[in-house]
């Protein structure tokens, strides 16, 4: 049953599982509704540079020299330049808005050679010296491993262009080696990977981004971290109401007061802005690197340990380290099923079944921290088959009518009664003075009954009321032999 502490971590897994879930779809309508950057209609300087080594022969020449002339087509209002690289690298087009110019050229390109990304990047550096100001772009199509030249001039070459405002791109076919395009281009999400027959759709990509990418690259990163740690603060909200709210029904509380919903939202607001914020620096940190995954990884334990965290505010006597670190240890398994499970599915499919993951992965560990760490418990009994269980340690558990108890009883008054463990005994304090309690004590405030519980000393209704779970028995056979 839902409300037996028996299945409190199975509840609190699915309780945040569908919370954080029901925040992400929320999250993904603001992605919507997010402006959008458009193509823009400045003329852009976009020199295409392209491997026509050996390994380029056949089917590949083909769909490249048939996706280069579409994207050409689609850059009109631009200027373009045309150059090819094997074992040389030579400039074929210079800048010119000549489109059938450089179609000729594109359909005049041969194989020979090895791959040269030095003299790629030199010949590439030189067209562009034409054009200035910050709308210039290399877009480098290549399908192999740098085979002649220096690979680390290469690399001091691209650097030298990115200073000067230079965004590189590059279209990385079968073999090419993504990692060490993502070092020339400075940013991994500017490689698009691409497989023969699929070159046009690439190339389109690479279209695109050209075009939405002009401007200023500090406005683009404020964008990024916007839509990251927009999402993220959705989710995090999401999981922290899931997991107040369902504490609070155990609890016998209104599930979500006002009070309590204003500073819940805002820590996870907290909580979310932090873990965008970790998640857009390291995944572009480690991106050069071909990391990139593990800056989502180290944000997503992140926002699980800050939450976790958060819990112990609710949930009383939770531990703190363990909370956070489970809480980590939570974000960091969802994120890894996340990553495994939504490898070849699209951009929203996979958000959402990673926040599902992820709720379900926080709530679980919170659940078990709660559960399977404390020492000793009070069972609050309402009657043989309704209660629940409050961990009792260092903070104070006042039961009572005030709206602050920590676990409401009505018709008594607030702050009725309290327990507090000090040292390796259980301190009750009440109207009539203070007393110690063992496991396996009772005491009765209104019409509540109140057992101090312990591994040792588990709660057993049938142990504690057998005469009263006895007749629940009969009753109940009793109404199957009716059936």
């Amino acid at each position: 049953m839902l409300h037996n502490p028996k299945n409190k971590p199975v509840v609190f897994m699915l309780s945040a599982a569908f919370g954080c879930l029901a925040a992400a779809i929320l999250a993904e309508v603001f992605l919507f509704m997010l402006p959008k950057g458009e193509p823009v209609t400045q003329t852009q300087s976009i020199c295409l540079t392209i491997d026509n080594s050996g390994s380029m022969m056949g089917s590949k020449l083909r769909d490249m020299k048939s996706a280069a002339k579409d994207f050409i087509g689609k850059r009109s209002s631009d200027y373009l330049a045309l150059a090819v690289f094997s074992s040389d690298a030579r400039l074929l087009v210079p800048f010119t808005d000549n489109a059938g110019k450089l179609k000729k050229a594109i359909d005049d390109i041969g194989i020979e050679g090895d791959t040269n990304f030095q003299r790629a990047l030199e010949v590439s550096a030189d067209a562009l010296k034409e054009p200035s100001g910050k709308n210039s772009a290399l877009l480098i199509f290549t399908d192999g491993d740098n085979t002649k030249g220096s690979a680390t001039r290469a690399l001091e070459v691209a650097q030298q262009l990115r200073e000067q405002g230079v965004r590189i791109f590059a279209v990385a076919a079968d073999d090419a080696d993504e990692k060490y395009l993502a070092d020339l281009t400075g940013d991994r999400s500017r490689v698009i990977s691409a497989k023969v027959g699929q070159f046009g759709d690439a190339f389109d990509k690479a279209e695109k981004m050209i075009a939405t990418t002009i401007g200023s690259e500090r406005g683009s990163n404020t964008v990024a971290l916007i839509e990251v740690s927009g999402w993220t603060v959705f989710i995090a909200i999401g999981i922290a109401l899931a997991l107040v709210a369902i504490q609070n029904y155990y609890l016998k509380k209104k599930l979500l007061p006002r009070n309590q919903l204003i500073w819940v939202a805002g820590g996870a607001t907290l909580a979310g802005v932090a873990a965008g914020f970790v998640a857009q620096t390291a995944m572009s940190a480690l991106a050069a690197i071909d990391l990139g995954a593990l800056g989502r990884i180290l944000s997503w334990a992140v926002l699980g340990g800050l939450l976790a965290f958060g819990m112990v505010f609710v949930i009383p006597n939770l531990d703190k380290k363990k909370a956070l670190s489970f809480g980590a240890l939570g974000g960091f398994l969802g994120c890894i099923g996340f990553l495994i499970l939504t490898a070849n599915m699209g951009n929203i499919g996979g958000r959402l079944i990673g926040a599902f993951i992820l709720g379900a992965c926080i709530g679980l560990l919170v659940a078990i921290v709660e559960t399977f760490f404390r020492k000793v418990w009070l069972m609050v009994v309402y009657d043989p088959r309704n209660f629940t269980q409050v961990n009792l340690g260092v903070q104070a558990v006042t039961v009572g009518s005030g709206k602050n108890d920590t676990v409401p009883i009505s018709g008594v008054g607030e702050k009725a009664a309290s327990f507090l463990v000090v040292g390796d005994t259980v301190r009750y304090t009440d109207a009539h003075g203070t007393q110690s309690l063992e496991p396996g004590n009772r005491v009765v405030v209104g019409k509540v009954e109140l057992v101090v519980c312990s591994k040792d000393v588990p709660f057993s209704p049938s142990k504690f009321y057998p005469m009263q779970m006895s007749r629940a028995r009969e009753l109940r056979n009793k109404q199957r032999n009716k059936q």
